[in-house]
């Protein structure tokens, strides 16, 4: 049906006014049927949806024991025609073509998810974008909708001098230039699974892709970063095959699209010497991402189909998927744990080890490249932690809430109604 919007509501006092003030109305902006989604609505419910609507809009906010993702499925993130609005933060697995939500420590009001809304629908149903009231707080930058010209890699010790760089570049040639804002995907000592590292990686993969050009601000404590060091990892993996490795006087194709640019510190003009990647390294860093991108994978893709499904999933095991690295409950669970004094400081593009990098959990040893060690997420909340390398006493603080991970509820458990928002306090070791 192309008039019809159907909609996976909240049965609270502000999934209520999103629906009454904001959603109803819009519907009757554009002349489309309003269909609400019935109360505890299942992914059956969800798949008739999507295949009787122009658009299937979902209030993905968590803000008590109701919530719809019960219904939400693989369709809802890889179909264009759904939107996903939330007051809170999104699952961290969670992430589709189309949606506003807000970073992890924010919340929105429904003025500013109806606002998108009607712009969305305005672009998709009259052919043109509808303009902005300024000042508007919905002039957000999102890579699936308005990208920027170039993405900025950047170490966030050096934001104030990254940023004065980027006005000055921005201002030269009359571009926009992507700097993910700080704590946007992770914060600096935050403790994260194995397996909520590479998701990173995975988010910061889509942002270089949406604009096709990167930018390295190459700081002396470029490669210390886990994070850096992974943009660049997706960088060159991007590249055609058998690339030169870019310095910083060198422009390579991007996939196809754009070209890479890499900037020296402060106009340095030291050479960006990091190694190749191998056809061996490439393919592990593919596995990675395919195992851990939040627009493809959930915590179910952990079991392997039975049945008639496994045909597929033996064509899909070359990429990674039902391996068991991936499915184990270390990748999923285990904690990683930044150990302040045993971090690396000053390393060298010369020095950097792309397969240390990636390696895996039973290689690493009981430190690894980057400083980090493993722990079990229960010990955590004792508040202290002593690292197995330098043996020194780390201190854990919660003081920023939790972080919620969608798990669906697989047709072969036993237990059908059990929560499938599941919610990890947000560790930091405490530094300074």
């Amino acid at each position: 049906m192309t008039d019809v919007l159907t909609f996976f509501t909240l049965p609270t006092e502000a999934g209520h006014d999103l629906l009454d003030n904001w959603v109803e109305p819009i519907c009757r902006k554009y002349g489309l049927r309003l269909r609400l989604a019935p109360a505890r609505a299942n992914r059956a419910t969800a798949l008739v949806a999507q295949r009787t609507s122009a658009f299937v809009l979902w209030d993905g906010s968590v803000e008590g024991p109701e919530d719809v993702y019960r219904a939400f499925s693989m369709h809802a993130k890889l179909r264009a025609h759904n939107l996903l609005v939330s007051r809170t933060p999104l699952p961290r697995n969670v992430l589709t073509r189309n949606q506003r939500a807000p970073v992890h420590g924010a919340t929105m009001d429904n003025a500013v998810l109806a606002e998108w809304l009607d712009r969305h629908l305005h672009t998709h149903l009259r052919g043109v974008r509808a303009p902005r009231r300024p000042p508007s707080r919905s002039a957000h930058y999102w890579m699936f909708e308005n990208p920027a010209d170039y993405f900025l890699s950047f170490r966030g010790s050096h934001q104030e001098a990254a940023e004065r760089w980027r006005a000055a570049f921005e201002e030269e040639h009359g571009v926009r230039v992507r700097m993910v804002p700080a704590c946007e995907y992770s914060y600096p000592t935050e403790v994260v699974t194995r397996q909520q590292m590479w998701e990173g990686a995975a988010r910061l993969m889509y942002e270089i892709t949406a604009t096709g050009r990167v930018l390295v601000h190459l700081s002396p404590d470029y490669f210390d970063s886990f994070w850096t060091a992974s943009e660049l990892l997706a960088t060159l993996w991007l590249l055609p095959r058998g690339s030169t490795p870019p310095t910083i006087r060198s422009a390579h194709v991007l996939d196809g699209r754009g070209t890479l640019v890499a900037f020296g510190y402060r106009g340095a003009g030291r050479a960006l010497d990091v190694p190749h990647l191998t056809a061996a390294l490439a393919d592990r860093f593919a596995k990675l991402i395919n195992n851990t991108d939040p627009v493809t994978t959930a915590p179910e893709t952990r079991v392997p189909p039975r049945g008639p499904a496994r045909v597929l999933a033996r064509l899909v095991r070359s990429l990674g998927y039902y391996d068991p690295e991936f499915t184990a409950c270390g990748f999923w669970e285990d904690v990683r744990v930044p150990c302040p004094a045993c971090k690396p400081r000053g390393r060298a593009a010369d020095e950097v080890d792309w397969g240390r990098h990636m390696a895996r959990a039973d290689e690493d040893p009981s430190v690894d490249y980057y400083g980090y060690f493993t722990a079990h997420r229960g010990h955590l909340a004792r508040g202290r932690i002593r690292c197995p390398g330098c043996g020194g006493e780390l201190t854990l603080v919660n003081d920023r809430g939790v972080r919620t991970l969608w798990v669906p509820v697989m047709t072969t458990e036993k237990d059908q109604d059990r929560p499938v928002i599941q919610s990890h306090p947000v560790w930091e070791v405490v530094t300074g």
